[in-house]
């Protein structure tokens, strides 16, 4: 597939890009009317176990960065597989063949590469090249080319990829801005990342066969990131398969039909024992980056000084994996044979001995040092954590992982002629090993935080994505919600999660698509600014902003800054006061409300 001729890619077809342009990040024409259509790079199999995903990695980013960052179309991913694989079936025989498709139309270039593995990160190739399409005399010419040898820790926050992003973007004459430019140059956010990752992952496992890995990563990229389309989509395709509990057309019988699902039992089993031999848990251990000063020893001259430490599991990365159980689990439900079949306890009764779902532990041993100003150790001390996660069933399977392990690490008897006006925490080792090394291998993630921050999620309770309630012990009326807690994405608020916690100003995270029931009820809210296409709870919302549900949705659900209204409003015409108004003596009706003209009086 990846050495397929230029002059084949004249039969590829394109899906013009459905994103909204953005004036923001070009000038100019952006490369308006340029198709193209971006391979998956080769080099995948020489790549080291757990890395083969980065080629799809790459696709990924360079067909969104093309996509955000210019007015070039680049042809849909899904549908350039679609294309590829009725290329290579030869179904394309003449050009009346391809002329009854005709819902899309040929792309200009193709772009190709390559990705190795070096001592220090990654060679990356790149090259654009013309198809030839539509007689245009492009055929093989080199529109744009880089190469880059991006570090481990660049590939991993996608710095890498998105500096070959802005290079090509540039060579193909896009004129960025200098936010554009900016944001390219920058780290992506945690969130993107971690999405980007789990859907190449996804994409590498489904080419295997390995449908249920699939489907565990398609789950966990749409949780990280739900504006990774391709991830939804996917999931929902085969979700769908998985749950109708057909297993093929060639099961022509039940004996073929019962093998068939030992086989994806079978496979479900070696998925998750792998798993566990190959990633670690979903932990990350936060720190405080501010030293508290503790009891001073006045005979030794010491001081004991400390900072604050919480362990965090992930419960995102548990919804990932208990949906994809739950799908297997209700494909072989079903099947209405499971207990015909002897597999009616499955997965408590597993169908191999791998034990793949027995609870998992892991413990961490994580050495933090204090240096002071001149950058020498001057108190060591070992934290003791961990944490677990399991299984359980009832009517389905759902998984647990317990979320958090608080603990103060102190520093004892700190020779008070060693302490500095600035000193610095540093953590050299977990369990034995380099703590970068252990990060960029996935066996903890450790993220330093201000105290403020560490105290502002203390403020939530949070659980699987969604903000469940909200403690305003500072008694705050402006609050800005997160978009992540604990390192996970907030993408929802549930029911009375703020109600009667005294807000006025309410900042709400583009990441979040739910809001439930009563959540801001009983405040005085005169401002909220909110995303896109967020799915609100008719009753979420009281006093000057009770209509304002109704009208979000009638008017597209557009992302905005929103006053309180003392009207009750809809369709461009005032129907009356929203609240019990106290008598007023003048009254100035404003132009608009909601962000909608003002046109009638009821």
């Amino acid at each position: 597939m990846k050495n397929l001729g230029f002059a084949v890619f004249a039969v590829i077809l394109l899906i013009a890009h459905a994103d909204q342009l953005s004036a923001a990040n070009f000038t100019g024409a952006g490369g308006r009317g340029t198709r193209i259509a971006v391979m998956e790079l080769g080099g995948a199999e020489r790549l080291p176990d757990g890395k083969n995903h980065l080629p799809s990695m790459v696709q990924s980013v360079l067909v969104s960065d093309l996509s955000r960052f210019s007015a070039i179309s680049v042809l849909d991913r899904q549908r350039l597989e679609i294309v590829l694989r009725e290329i290579e079936s030869g179904i394309y025989q003449t050009e009346e063949d391809i002329g009854r498709l005709g819902e899309i139309e040929n792309v200009d270039y193709v772009l190709t590469g390559s990705i190795t593995r070096t001592a220090t990160g990654h060679f990356l190739e790149v090259q654009v090249r013309g198809t030839g399409r539509a007689g245009r005399g492009n055929l093989g010419v080199i529109r744009a080319s880089f190469t880059s040898t991006p570090t481990v820790a660049e590939m991993n926050d996608l710095t890498g990829i998105r500096r070959v992003s802005m290079e090509l973007l540039t060579q193909m004459g896009v004129n960025l801005t200098a936010s554009a430019r900016q944001e390219l140059a920058g780290a992506a956010a945690a969130s993107r990342v971690s999405g980007e990752i789990a859907l190449a992952r996804g994409i590498t496992a489904q080419r295997r066969g390995t449908e249920v890995a699939a489907l565990s990563y398609y789950f966990q990229a749409a949780t990280f990131d739900p504006t990774l389309l391709e991830a939804v989509n996917r999931s929902s395709i085969l979700h769908a398969s998985i749950r109708s509990g057909n297993i093929g057309d060639d099961v022509r019988n039940e004996l073929a039909w019962r093998r068939a699902w030992v086989e994806r039992l079978t496979e479900t089993e070696q998925f998750f024992a792998d798993f566990h031999r190959r990633e670690s848990m979903p932990y990350t251990l936060f720190y405080t980056v501010e030293i508290t000063r503790g009891a001073i020893n006045w005979q030794m001259e010491t001081v004991n000084l400390s900072i604050e430490t919480h362990l965090h599991g992930s419960d995102i990365w548990t919804v990932s994996i208990e949906r994809a159980l739950q799908a297997i689990h209700g494909g072989l439900m079903a099947t209405g044979r499971a207990q015909t079949w002897g597999l009616g306890n499955w997965p408590r009764q597993g169908v191999t001995n791998l034990n793949a779902f027995v609870r998992r532990n892991n413990n961490f041993s994580v050495v933090f040092e204090l240096l002071n100003d001149q950058n020498r150790v001057i108190g060591r001390q070992t934290l003791q954590t961990g944490g677990f996660w399991e299984l359980s069933w009832a009517a389905s399977p759902t998984v647990s992982v317990n979320a958090s392990d608080r603990r103060t690490l102190n520093f004892q008897n700190v020779n008070a002629n060693d302490i500095s006006d600035r000193m610095s925490i540093r953590v050299a080792s977990v369990n034995g090993i380099a703590a970068e090394t252990a990060a960029r291998d996935g066996v903890l993630q450790i993220r330093a935080v201000t105290r403020n921050d560490f105290a502002r999620y203390d403020g939530f309770r949070f659980t699987r994505g969604q903000i469940q309630s909200f403690t305003n012990n500072d008694r705050i009326a402006n609050l800005t919600i997160p978009y992540t807690i604990w390192g996970d994405p907030v993408i929802s608020i549930g029911a009375g999660a703020f109600n009667r916690t005294g807000l006025t100003r309410v900042i709400i995270p583009s990441s979040v698509t739910y809001i439930g029931s009563e959540a801001f009820l009983n405040n005085n809210l005169t401002q909220l600014t909110i995303g896109a296409n967020v799915t609100i709870s008719p009753n979420s919302f009281g006093d000057g902003f009770h209509y304002f549900v109704r009208n979000y949705n009638q008017n597209g659900r557009q992302a905005g800054t929103y006053n309180a209204s003392m009207f009750r409003f809809e369709r461009e015409r005032i129907l009356g006061f929203a609240n019990n108004a106290s008598r007023m003596t003048n009254l100035v009706i404003p132009d608009t409300i909601w962000g909608n003209r003002v046109t009638s009086i009821g």
